[in-house]
């Protein structure tokens, strides 16, 4: 079998394709992105948000994609954890009846903002960090975030290691 190569041309010499060749492996540029079939990871669509927020979200996708793996045997059983920003999930009617999972202070993330005022606090660290949840996931919608990138860390790690694999039971019929 002959593997298609791409020629090398000269802007591109010395650079490693390493990085997107793995996160195309996982997910192809031709995946049909169904709403329906979308698990939104919502990122405020502002410089620090890139910066602090996606890496975050970033590692919440692996973190979901390893749940899976272990939990529900067919892939197209399970939905595709997907980091967007707030200005496209919150325009799009059918995203907002994903479940979901927003990450970043209220001031760069709507998402955050639109979900404070709507879930219930599920864990606070008084002037640090917030993470609100209907933590039997009725409403499948989270919110987090922290003063600060570390403390926003600290919110995702608490409901990675505490909540998110009852989230994922909820949000998938497993």
């Amino acid at each position: 079998m002959h593997e298609h190569s791409q020629p090398s041309l000269p802007h591109m010499q010395g650079l490693a394709d390493s990085a997107i060749d793995a996160a195309w492996a996982l997910v192809p540029p031709d995946t049909d992105l169904e709403t329906s079939r979308l698990l939104p990871i919502v990122v405020g669509a502002h410089p620090r948000a890139e910066i602090t927020d996606r890496p975050l979200a970033n590692r919440l996708v692996a973190a979901i994609r390893q749940w899976q793996r272990a939990n529900v045997a067919h892939e197209r059983d399970r939905l595709l954890p997907i980091v967007m920003t707030d200005v496209w999930y919150l325009n799009d009617r059918e995203l907002l009846l994903q479940p979901s999972i927003a990450i970043g202070e209220p001031g760069a993330n709507a998402a955050c903002a639109y979900y404070g005022t709507r879930l219930p606090q599920a864990y606070v660290v008084d002037g640090q960090l917030q993470v609100f949840a209907d933590l039997e996931f009725l409403e499948p919608s989270v919110a987090m975030w922290g003063i600060d990138a570390n403390t926003t860390r600290t919110a995702l790690d608490w409901f990675i290691a505490r909540h998110l694999a009852r989230f994922l039971e909820c949000v998938h019929v497993v």
